[in-house]
């Protein structure tokens, strides 16, 4: 009798196919730190991680436990949560802000870096960041297999940094929540603008107060124009830290009638917030990725954003505006892959898993994200033109 009739029965000897189809539709055991989610006023992080949590709850293949341990301070997420991680026999470690837990138990680590700003500019932040970006962000970058980035921009600061090989990292850009992109209810409207007490038109800036937000522009800029003709400026976020100058600004440019810090708005509020809004500044200094930006192109409301300077390193930025167009949609919904290229991602890291096909990238051409490539009608006609003169006519 040919031994091939054995197989698959019951206690024969799976072959190496057989593993490596098992391995392949298994989920991946993740362990992921929900550290940030911890705080009732989650800002961009704390989203972040919230909407890595819904999708993959939603995904056959990715089993996540969830680690949000903040106590003791420095033993419970560095030393004792990676001991509970390598107990529940995890397969992955992803820390989805800008750490890795200190004590490694040999588990194969995906750290996500957001932002490193305060490493080119640390008079931005406070003054007790020394352990974090002296121990903790360094080792996560180098004990990481994996380094997940919003932008180009944050990758190339990475590996500046920490002298990173480009293989290791990997850009996935951010998402934002579909309600953005649905028009808010005439009763949701009525029922936010009575509770933030808003005008019928104002400006939004969107964005914790602190000094590398630049608020600073904003209100220089809103005290130019005349105060019959200025429309109010609404401002979303928390004070940070170092906001001493921006309440000082308000006072002394006498703009105490035009402008309103509102504080924290949660998602039920922030569709609505940005879909009212005649303009979305964002004069902000520098980020690694500029998450208002896109909510402001999802919710389809006009963007007065900045581009730094590169005559001079003390001139404020100058404001270019950007207006959401139909072509910015498709652009917009190309992000909402965000943690389906996170799981394409893990599997190759995860020890015992086949490199197997998985949801890919979404395509990233500097036409399609860059808006200084999208040219305005003007534009367009004069380079048809220029073509036209170029060709040569048939003798």
């Amino acid at each position: 009798m040919s031994w091939r009739r054995f197989l698959g029965r019951l206690g024969s000897i799976p072959t190496p196919e057989e593993r490596s189809r098992a391995a392949a539709t298994a989920p991946i055991r993740v362990a992921l730190d929900t550290r940030a989610l911890n705080h009732e006023d989650a800002t961009g992080v704390g989203r972040y991680v919230r909407a890595l949590l819904t999708a993959f709850g939603e995904s056959h293949g990715v089993a996540v436990t969830t680690y949000g341990e903040r106590t003791p301070r420095l033993l419970g997420p560095q030393v004792m949560t990676p001991l509970r991680m390598r107990r529940d026999r995890a397969q992955l470690v992803h820390g989805p802000a800008n750490s890795l837990p200190l004590l490694f138990v040999g588990l194969p680590g995906v750290v996500t870096i957001h932002d490193l700003a305060i490493y080119a500019h640390p008079e931005w932040f406070p003054g007790d960041q020394w352990f974090a970006t002296k121990v903790v962000v360094p080792r996560s970058v180098h004990q990481a297999r994996m380094i997940i980035c919003p932008s180009d921009a944050t990758k190339a600061a990475t590996m500046r940094l920490f002298g990173v090989e480009a293989a290791r990292c990997r850009v996935i850009p951010h998402g934002v929540e579909t309600e953005f992109a649905l028009p808010a209810s005439p009763s949701v409207r009525a029922e936010v603008q009575t509770r933030y007490a808003l005008p019928d038109r104002y400006v939004l800036q969107v964005g914790t107060v602190q000094p590398r937000k630049n608020y600073i522009t904003t209100l220089r800029a809103l005290a130019r124009i005349p105060a019959p003709e200025r429309v109010p400026l609404i401002v979303v976020g928390g004070f940070g830290w170092k906001y001493g100058p921006v309440v000082d600004a308000v006072r002394d440019l006498e703009l105490t009638g035009s402008v309103r810090f509102v504080g924290y708005a949660g998602m039920p509020d922030l569709p609505a917030l940005y879909q009212m809004a005649q303009a979305v500044l964002f004069p902000s200094l520098d980020e690694g990725f500029g998450l208002p930006v896109l909510e402001a192109f999802a919710a389809g409301t006009p963007v007065i954003a900045s581009v730094p300077s590169r005559k001079s390193p003390g001139t404020p930025p100058s404001l270019r505006r950007r207006r959401m167009t139909r072509r910015w949609r498709p652009t917009c919904a190309a992000f909402s892959g965000t943690a389906s290229c996170a799981i394409a991602r893990w599997r190759p890291v995860a020890p015992g898993r086949p490199p197997t096909p998985g949801p890919r990238a979404p395509p990233r051409t500097a036409r399609s994200t860059n808006p200084s490539f999208l040219p305005d009608p003007v534009e367009r006609r004069r380079r048809a033109r220029a073509r036209s003169c170029g060709r040569r006519r048939p003798r």
